[in-house]
């Protein structure tokens, strides 16, 4: 199942089911090395339009394996681990041109974007609440600032 994954996701668009968003072009890049967004990715977060630049890394979502039982990193969708971790990774600071209009996001409203695309994505409501409460109880530690 995860090799089938893990193939399905090398410079492939990745389609969700009963995802309402467009999928991204990932690519893994190995054991430990994460996974690269191969084009510019965008979600509309309200009035802002957020857009995440192709080349951009990423980790999907760190979650330790022992726990695959119960939840998945590619259980989670591809699009919130994404943009949480590119938010995450400015401190909500994002680089010129990535969100218009312009503003900054607390730890809080990242966390909120994470949950938002799960439910766009169709994520069943309790993994959504076991991802969300681990962000925001962690997520503390990928913060950068």
């Amino acid at each position: 199942m995860v090799k089938d994954f893990v193939r399905q996701l090398d410079s492939d668009a990745v389609q969700i089911q009963d995802s309402r968003l467009p999928p991204p072009v990932i690519t893994y890049l190995g054991r430990g090395a994460g996974w690269r967004l191969e084009h510019p990715y965008s979600y509309q977060d309200g009035d802002h339009r957020l857009t995440v630049p192709g080349g951009f890394e990423f980790d999907l979502a760190p979650i330790p394996r022992w726990f695959w039982w119960a939840i998945a990193p590619f259980e989670l969708s591809v699009a919130a681990p994404l943009l949480h971790d590119f938010i995450y990774q400015h401190g909500g600071r994002l680089p010129d041109g990535s969100v218009q209009p312009p503003r900054t996001y607390t730890r809080q409203e990242a966390d909120r974007v994470f949950r938002d695309i799960m439910v766009h994505e169709g994520v069943p409501g309790w993994r959504r609440t076991i991802a969300y409460a681990a962000v925001r109880a962690f997520g503390w530690t990928g913060w950068r600032r």
